[in-house]
């Protein structure tokens, strides 16, 4: 006579292998799930950088004074305003923007003397504005009576460009949009 109590051998393996496959599975979506939210922060920490950034250079470019900037392709330098966080308290200030030696988008600035400095200029202060910096150029649009306004790689004069591109590319290999910023005295 037979029991009817109990699994036979055959029922226990498949019992067992369907265990396994369900967390196996189950396995597979947490460290998907894990990853995912790891990831997180560090996706949604570029348009907030980037945000920042953008608006603290359009502040200090539209604050540039007339006759005090000049730009290349690889950088630009202006007197400005710098923010209150910069220690100076609303005081002028000679401001420097281009990639560091470490590949980081830098500020460098410094008080701006007043009249003619006697003394050894302080060496120059240094913001890091964006980690690990890919690719970094600026172009400025000039009034050119002739033909129009133009984007040109180099600028100097005694006035501003009318507009400031500054084109960033991060290492992470997001895309950032150019930051375009206005002066305010534009000249030509």
């Amino acid at each position: 006579m037979r029991r009817d109590s109990g699994f036979t051998l055959l029922e226990m393996l498949v019992a067992l292998v369907v265990f396994g496959l369900v967390m196996a599975g189950l396995t597979q979506s947490f460290r998907f799930g894990l990853s995912v939210w790891s990831a997180g922060p560090r996706r949604i920490a570029g348009p907030e950088d980037m945000a920042a950034l953008d608006a603290a250079l359009t502040r200090m470019i539209a604050q540039a004074v007339p006759g005090s900037f000049t730009g290349h392709h690889e950088g630009l330098a202006f007197t400005t305003v710098l923010p209150p966080g910069a220690g100076l308290q609303g005081a002028l200030a000679d401001a420097a923007i281009q990639v560091g030696p470490a590949g980081d988008l830098e500020l460098r600035y410094r008080q701006h003397p007043p009249g003619i400095p006697l003394l050894r200029l302080p060496a120059p202060r240094i913001e890091v504005l964006a980690k690990s910096v890919k690719d970094f150029s600026a172009t400025y649009l000039t009034a050119q009576p002739p033909g129009g306004p133009v984007w040109a790689n180099d600028w100097s004069g005694s006035g501003l460009p009318l507009l400031v591109r500054l084109h960033i590319q991060p290492n992470s290999g997001s895309e950032w949009p150019d930051l375009v910023a206005a002066t305010v005295n534009p000249g030509n």
